[in-house]
Order: structure tokens, then C-alpha cells, then sequence
């Protein structure tokens, strides 16, 4: 197993946002059906392939890939109240069982899951337009870090696959240079596409809000895809 990350401090906010009454009753109700530590995980994920999704908005993305991966144990990890409370609807009106969702930052779960498990046990992760933090004085709030790459390798297994996507072209490349410092990932994909163009066939994703909105301004549409080495 590779070395552990020391992490540095990190700040998040739990942002609560304005709830319709579909979404509070989601959360008030139907979340502890589907809330999981990352101890339970562990259990829950016992011989089947596991999907990591991080930031998963309103859900939307995670409840396809839910739909396309019956066989697996899916994890959503978000800290956004309406979005928790919108996936766990969908999840209720779909039938889906194979969904747990962590409202932790991915940064402690990783960290938990890399104390408490023998072995890397995740097979793909997915980070689908993450907040860029643009400002300089911000990048240190950005997902993507090099100690965040380190955990990644403790916890996916080899050859799984870290999937990657943003319209913020510096963080693109920031993202491309935290992985290129890591002995542990080989990029198998970096896919550059205009905003008229189609998404490509390996991108795993549906067209997500915040990739509508940068495609109506303008911006190039990064995916890029790493595997664990072996």
C-alpha cells in the first residue's frame, strides 16, 4: 500500500441552502435509510465493486451511474443538505439499495477508509466539476492537492480509475500537475472538447448544470481519466 498523506488543515462549509419541501423531507426522513460512516462502507461494499462519487450536486450524475451499475456499491460524498435530500428521493423513488451517501469532507473519509481497511478497496472514483477556487488567495481550498492524490492511491485499488472533469482550464491544468507528480496514477485519458462539441464515448457522465453553464460561456470542457498503477 503506498504511504499515507499527512494532511494539511483543511476548512469546508456544510452549505444548507434553501430546501424545497421535496428535498427537506429527503433529508429529514428518508437520509438515515441511506447514511453510512465510512466504517459501514467498508461492510456494506463486502465483495462487490465499489464507486466513489465526490460532490455530487442534486445527484443527478450519481443516480445514473446507480442505474448502470446494479452489481455495485455506490458512495456519494456531500455536504450540500438539498442535494443530499434531492439523491436520497430519487433514490427512494428508483428502488435503489446499493447507494450510501457520506456527509463528510472526502478528505476524512478517505483518511478513515485507509486506517480501517487491510487493502485499497475502491475500484473508480469520480470528481465531476469540482469548485475551481479561482483566486489565488484560494487554492489552497482546492480538492485536487497533491496530499489529496496520495490518499487517493491509499484507498483505489490497482487499476481502478479516478475520473475527472471541469470547465476551469487553470484548474485543469492544476489538476493534470498534481497527477503528474504522483508515481502512483498513469493518465489514461485527457480529453480537451469545445463547448459545441459531444461529450466522448468513455466519459462515464450525462452533461451536468455546471458543465451547461461553462458551455454557454464559452469554456472548454476538460475530462481526464487516471488509473492506479499496478
Amino acid at each position: 500500500m503506498t504511504d499515507q498523506p499527512e494532511y494539511p488543515e483543511h476548512s469546508y462549509i456544510r452549505r444548507r441552502g434553501r430546501m424545497t419541501k421535496s428535498q427537506a423531507h429527503g433529508w429529514q426522513e428518508l437520509m438515515p435509510d441511506y447514511s453510512c460512516t465510512p466504517s459501514e462502507l467498508i461492510a456494506r461494499a463486502d465483495g462487490k465493486a465499489l464507486g466513489v462519487e465526490i460532490g455530487f450536486g442534486m445527484g443527478h450524475a450519481l443516480l445514473d451511474w446507480a442505474a448502470d451499475a446494479a452489481d455495485w456499491h455506490l458512495c456519494g460524498i456531500e455536504l450540500y443538505q438539498p442535494g443530499v435530500g434531492a439523491l436520497v428521493t430519487g433514490l427512494q423513488r428508483e428502488g435503489f439499495t446499493h447507494v450510501s451517501v457520506v456527509e463528510k469532507p472526502a478528505q476524512e473519509v478517505f483518511a478513515e477508509l485507509s486506517t480501517k481497511s487491510a487493502e485499497p478497496l475502491i475500484d473508480e472514483v469520480r470528481i465531476f466539476f469540482p469548485d475551481p477556487w479561482p483566486k489565488k488567495r484560494h487554492l489552497k481550498r482546492r480538492l485536487i492537492q497533491p496530499e489529496f492524490v496520495l490518499s487517493l492511491a491509499a484507498v483505489v485499488k490497482p487499476d481502478g480509475l479516478v475520473r475527472l472533469a471541469t470547465d476551469w482550464t487553470p484548474y485543469a491544468q492544476w489538476m493534470r500537475e498534481c497527477f503528474a507528480g504522483s508515481k502512483d496514477f498513469v493518465s489514461e485519458v485527457d480529453h480537451i472538447r469545445q463547448a459545441d462539441e459531444q461529450l466522448v464515448p468513455d466519459s462515464a457522465r450525462q452533461t451536468t448544470k455546471f458543465e451547461r453553464r461553462g458551455e454557454k460561456l464559452g469554456h472548454e470542457i476538460h475530462d481526464l481519466i487516471y488509473r492506479r498503477s499496478i
